[in-house]
């Protein structure tokens, strides 16, 4: 049987939106379109929730505003 598997990165890019600086975040939990939680430098831990209208994650942190579009993600085939 082959079919196709998709693997996502376990880091991803999180943008503030006032500074537009980016910074690696580590994702602890995430869901496809739907949530990424990730700590930023191992000591802030920002939610990130899919917004449907701008095809992105947004979230905030202490009156920052932050937005990512998720881990790269990789398909590859399997044979099981």
């Amino acid at each position: 049987m082959v079919g196709s598997r998709t693997r996502f990165d376990d880091t991803c890019e999180i943008v503030g939106v006032k500074n537009e600086i980016a910074v690696t975040g580590e994702i602890l939990q995430f869901r496809e379109h739907d949530i990424i939680v990730a700590t930023i430098h191992r000591s802030a831990k920002v939610t990130l929730h899919w917004q449907e209208n701008i095809e992105r994650y947004v979230g905030s942190m202490g009156g920052v505003e932050f937005r990512s579009e998720g881990p790269k993600s990789y398909t590859y085939r399997t044979t099981r």
